[in-house]
């Protein structure tokens, strides 16, 4: 999946980004497309002097620091900057290797980047290749020239570089962003769980794109939601908690797993706004209902935090087409000194308490997560869960979750049900099972 999302080009090309085809670049030709704000044509392949390689960088940093797009190498340009012939390139992983690298050597710091090789099918080895650059929230994004860091940015069709105000602000408005999120995931954390029914204990987790995206909530988009959803589960792993109900709030799709139509909503529930943020709440508790406090099987923790990872960025990339990265949060709620909160773990003999209890809550925290990575089976989406529901159980006294592994392996000796299912699931989606034991 690529990162960069813009409606302007997709239009050029006549679909997404990823899906470009030798057709559809060489089309630019005859429809006399112009270089603008967020498209840049080169007849060659950059080559390897130390202009050619500043070039590189500067291209990419300048769409990165203003408002993305693409750099198109294998179409020529007139003196009106028109696409006026599509000779190709040669097309080479090696090539591809060795821009990349150009670029992580050269910009500080590194902007995200898609490199895409469209090939000619009347010519294999020979086609176009696309430098797909989002708008980057981590900018400015500076490049070495004549021993001075430069901060190049796209005014139409060419590039100049920030002057020193224009640095400042733009370091001010990378923080601000970063503010931004952390206050964007707060209130949707808070919007969702006034709505729950506090009988239960739930795991939240909430993700924010750094670039929004944009989701049109009209009747089509609500039938199609409501038909993805009803009667399914978002787990993982399996568990009697299905979707029940879909409806729509202000500029954001709603679900739970509620049988009332009225009163808090139990056991699930969602929101998932236009933008591609969202948040999702799953009950954990093992007494039902709470009496002395609620027990949280470690287990359902991290299957709660994984699939609610999951369910979220599948969202944000497949309703809102947002790439690139995303904050995430995960925390368990209520805890407070009234609703203590505990945490089990099965045995072969049954299950006994780990740790002490917990009369905080403790959310964890984890920035720059790719939306793809996590919205894909694999072991990304694993490495993160392990970081946040670290920042759960240690609050519980325990150094870590035993499930799973910091890079994102199995460890299955540690889940007591679905074992099964999970061997499976590793085999299916390329990740590492491990029997190793800890402590």
């Amino acid at each position: 999946m690529v990162a960069l999302r813009s409606s302007r080009l997709e239009g050029l090309f006549g679909g997404p980004l990823g899906a470009m085809t030798h057709a559809s670049v060489a089309s630019l030709v005859p429809n006399g497309v112009v270089e603008s704000y967020d498209l840049e044509f080169k007849g060659q392949i950059y080559g390897r002097s130390d202009k050619e390689k500043r070039d590189l960088a500067g291209d990419v940093a300048a769409l990165a620091n203003t408002a993305g797009g693409v750099i198109l190498l294998g179409i020529e340009e007139d003196d009106q900057a028109r696409a006026c012939a599509a000779p190709g390139v040669p097309l080479s992983d090696a090539e591809v290797g060795r821009m990349r690298q150009v670029v992580a050597s050269q910009v500080s710091p590194l902007p995200l980047f898609d490199v895409l090789q469209v090939e000619d099918p009347a010519q294999p080895g020979h086609g176009f290749v696309v430098l797909a650059v989002p708008r980057s929230p981590a900018a400015p994004h500076a490049v070495l020239v004549n021993e001075a860091l430069r901060f190049p940015r796209r005014n139409g069709a060419t590039i100049t570089y920030l002057s020193e105000p224009e640095v400042a602000h733009a370091y001010a408005a990378r923080l601000a962003g970063i503010v931004e999120r952390g206050e964007a995931i707060g209130r949707l954390e808070r919007e969702l769980v006034a709505t729950l029914d506090q009988t239960y204990t739930f795991v939240v987790v909430t993700l924010v794109p750094d670039l929004p995206g944009r989701l049109v909530i009209d009747t089509a988009a609500w039938l199609e939601f409501r038909e993805s959803m009803i009667g399914k589960s978002p787990l993982v792993l399996s568990r009697s908690l299905t979707w029940r109900r879909a409806s729509v709030g202000s500029a954001k799709l709603l679900a739970d797993g509620s049988v009332h139509d009225d009163g808090p909503l139990g056991s699930l529930a969602c929101r998932l706004d236009e933008s591609g943020a969202g948040c999702i709440a799953v009950a954990v508790d093992h007494r039902i209902p709470r009496r002395q406090g609620s027990e949280i099987d470690d287990e359902d923790l991290v299957n709660a935090v994984w699939s609610g990872l999951r369910f979220l960025a599948r969202h944000a990339r497949d309703r809102a087409a947002t790439g690139g990265n995303a904050t995430v949060r995960a925390t368990v709620w209520p805890v407070s000194q009234d609703v203590p909160a505990g945490m089990t773990r099965i045995r072969q003999y049954g299950r006994e308490q780990v740790g002490r209890q917990s009369i905080v809550a403790a959310p964890a925290t984890v920035s720059v997560r790719g939306i793809d990575d996590l919205a894909e089976d694999g072991s990304t989406v694993l490495a993160t869960t392990y970081a946040l529901s670290n920042g759960i159980v240690q609050a519980f006294g325990q150094p870590e979750v035993l499930q799973l592994t910091r890079d994102g392996r199995l460890r299955l000796r540690y889940w007591h049900r679905n074992a099964n299912e999970l061997e499976k699931w590793a085999i299916r989606s390329g990740v590492e099972v491990t029997q190793e034991t800890v402590g």
